[in-house]
């Protein structure tokens, strides 16, 4: 499909990855490359969930734009779809965003979507209206927060790890698990489902637990995966709570924290915060100079810890939402009759 600027749309080929990563850093504004958009994609399984994907080309200038639209696995509903869509922004403001919404809105429509999902930050005012004038719509809110890893003094905060071994807490690593015992890894990927399915949420559905091969591929064998960042609360064997560190390939100085949680029966002790407190040790220790992580505007309690540690909020991150009633509309065309 030709659009404005004599840039085309055409289906993800696998050379685009990286074209794709350097746009997603360009918009963020901290490093993302080929790595991390293949990890992130494995992590929405393709093979099990509805994928569709437009890249917006020009003969010259190579990839300038995509959209992704998906099944939500951490939220899963048939009928609930989400579209990620960046343009470079050199090609901004040439009609391409409005292009690969109109199809991707067509693509999911097609699918029989009935919520349809997209977000931007809130400082990003075009890309905002952009969304508001498609008749998208608040819906949730979620916070990015950043630590300075060498500015953290850990000796504020020694208590912790003294109270959580007074309740019979151990904090070990995946990495010593599995020297320990080679077929725990089960058992991790129970206790990392139940605590992702308890996980505070903006939309009713529940998330759809990733597969075991999912959980390996992504958490364990991921060229991103620390397995000595990976860090696990025990109680005798059982397993109860978990923070997890991922590299960024892009830029050795950065550090993603992924879930961190604690099994319901054993909060209030103070292990979720034992168990980020450790996850900043091993940064410090390991020379890394930001941590990372994001969370839900409804999980108060992790935030509290976050602010607590020193991690700083970054301008949040805005869940828009786009109700389609059946029968009312059929095509990104009708979508646009809204504004």
């Amino acid at each position: 499909m030709q659009t404005a600027a004599g840039v085309i749309l055409r289906p993800l080929a696998d050379r685009d990855y990286a074209a794709v990563g350097r746009i997603v850093s360009l918009t963020l504004g901290r490093p993302f490359g080929e790595t991390e958009k293949r990890e992130h994609v494995r992590e929405y399984e393709p093979g099990r969930f509805v994928h569709g994907w437009l890249i917006a080309e020009h003969s010259d200038d190579g990839v300038v734009g995509y959209a992704w639209c998906h099944q939500i696995p951490w939220s899963f509903h048939p009928a609930k779809f989400g579209i990620r869509l960046a343009v470079h922004p050199d090609w901004q403001r040439r009609g391409i965003g409005r292009s690969l919404m109109d199809r991707s809105l067509d693509a999911v429509l097609e699918r029989g979507a009935r919520r349809i999902q997209a977000v931007a930050r809130e400082d990003w005012i075009r890309s905002t209206a952009f969304l508001q004038r498609y008749g998208f719509v608040e819906h949730a809110r979620s916070f990015e927060s950043r630590l300075q890893v060498a500015q953290c003094d850990l000796t504020r905060f020694a208590g912790y790890a003294d109270r959580v071994a007074q309740s019979g807490v151990v904090l070990t690593t995946l990495q010593e698990e599995l020297r320990r015992d080679p077929d725990c890894l089960p058992v991790v990927y129970q206790l990392h489902c139940t605590l992702d399915v308890d996980s505070p949420r903006d939309d009713p559905e529940p998330p759809a637990p990733p597969s075991y091969e999912t959980f390996l591929a992504t958490s364990v064998r991921s060229p991103l995966a620390l397995l000595d960042g990976y860090f696990l609360a025990k109680i005798g064997e059982m397993y109860v709570g978990e923070s997890v560190l991922k590299r960024n390939a892009s830029d050795g100085a950065w550090l993603h924290q992924e879930l961190t949680g604690v099994v319901s029966a054993f909060r209030g002790l103070g292990i979720a915060t034992a168990l980020k407190l450790k996850t900043i040790e091993f940064a410090q220790r390991r020379g890394y100079g930001e941590i990372q992580t994001r969370n839900s505007d409804r999980n108060g309690p992790m935030l509290a810890i976050n602010a607590k540690l020193g991690f700083v909020r970054q301008p949040a991150w805005i869940s828009f939402q786009k109700v389609v009633r059946a029968g009312k509309e059929t095509s990104a065309l009708a979508a646009k009759k809204v504004t």
